[in-house]
């Protein structure tokens, strides 16, 4: 074969591999550590060089319908390994709330199989809870339930000393006992009367995820597993705690997360942006739950299940962003381009923002 031919036979190869991968987003592996799709060269140099000059730490990974764009890492995922390893598409990072979407999609997965109504009192899975007859799943789904944010507020959600003992827990990157918040769940203050106002809390996925395990029979993690991160492909995502590729540090150059009981279905997906990528293909093209629930999802003015719900004239959007301690992240779907963009960071928020280089993206890619 002459050379000309050679590179012709090659260069076709490649291109449908690529296409092959793009009709079996599920099974796909992506056996690279970054993706340029040469078709978009204009936005993709753009891009990078705007990455490079921000000094941006993390990931980020832009896709159009089946075909990623754009995927790449940048910096270290962890400065204190004397093996200095990068950060790749395959990293590994702490997600935060963008979990939120997962746990609702789990609900209304049992929503569909008739095990408990959108309407259904938080009574009948908590029976001893003052409150749970004027409490209900779509409260909670929408955060307007009126309870107190086990995370964000809990100097008010927990007693003097069990918060002391979650801070001290936090600060030496251990777990705290299972039930932790649960038992303190019943004694804690409420912050508004049910559905009289929205008011973003974690607490209200915290019970999500309880009710997930009393229905199904298996723990949030085995739930997951099987009904969400299979059925979407997303190899390397999990939900055990601290078990990323990618480490943040805090102005003090402290590593540290949010203890796993604590962040049970409000906040402890870790995932990889293919991971992710994976997920939103999956759950917006309804293999995860069915297009009348995915629309209930997301028919909202502001937050849906899970979601924040951006109804543009121009071009409708969800997403959502998550920061942990020493991680943030940004993940938006724009309905009229099909376009995905998905940013993870191992800094603080404070440090780099996943919401700010994800909007800057986006603006490039209109140039």
């Amino acid at each position: 074969m002459h050379n000309k031919q050679l590179i012709f036979f090659i260069s076709a190869m490649i291109c449908c591999a690529f296409f092959l991968s793009c009709n079996s987003i599920k099974r796909e592996k992506f056996p690279y550590d970054e993706i340029i799709n040469p078709k978009y060269s204009s936005f993709t140099e753009k891009a990078d060089s705007y990455l490079k000059e921000q000094n941006f730490q993390g990931t980020v990974l832009v896709s159009k319908g089946k075909k990623i764009i754009f995927a790449k890492g940048y910096g270290t995922s962890d400065k204190k390994n004397k093996a200095n390893p990068k950060n790749t598409i395959h990293t590994t990072f702490e997600t935060g709330s963008i979990t939120k979407q997962m746990t609702a999609a789990c609900i209304m997965q049992l929503v569909e199989k008739k095990k408990l109504s959108l309407d259904s009192q938080i009574s009948d899975f908590f029976p001893e809870y003052e409150h749970g007859k004027n409490i209900t799943i779509r409260m909670l789904l929408n955060m307007r339930s009126g309870l107190t944010d086990h995370i964000n507020a809990g100097d008010e959600f927990f007693s003097a000393a069990t918060y002391h003992k979650i801070l001290k827990a936090e600060a030496a990157c251990e777990n705290l006992p299972e039930n932790l918040v649960l038992d303190s769940f019943y004694d804690a203050p409420v912050m508004a009367s049910p559905d009289s106002t929205y008011f973003y809390c974690n607490t209200n996925y915290y019970l999500l995820a309880k009710i997930i395990e009393q229905l199904s029979g298996l723990s949030y993690e085995e739930y997951l597993e099987k009904n969400i991160f299979k059925k979407s492909g997303m190899n390397t995502a999990n939900v055990k705690f601290q078990k990323t590729d990618a480490k943040g540090y805090d102005y003090r150059n402290r590593y540290y997360s949010i203890p796993a009981e604590m962040a049970l279905g409000c906040g402890d997906v870790n995932g990889s942006v293919i991971d992710l990528y994976k997920w939103n293909y999956s759950f917006i093209n309804n293999k995860i739950v069915s297009r009348n629930s995915f629309n209930e999802m997301i028919n909202s003015d502001s937050y849906g299940f899970g979601i924040y719900c951006k109804k543009d004239k121009k071009n409708k959007s969800i997403l959502h962003a998550g920061a942990t301690d020493v991680f943030n992240s940004y993940d938006i779907y724009y309905f009229k381009d099909k376009v995905s963009i998905i940013v993870l960071v191992n800094k603080p928020i404070g440090e780099c923002n996943a919401t700010i280089i994800a909007g800057n993206l986006r603006n490039l890619m209109k140039k």
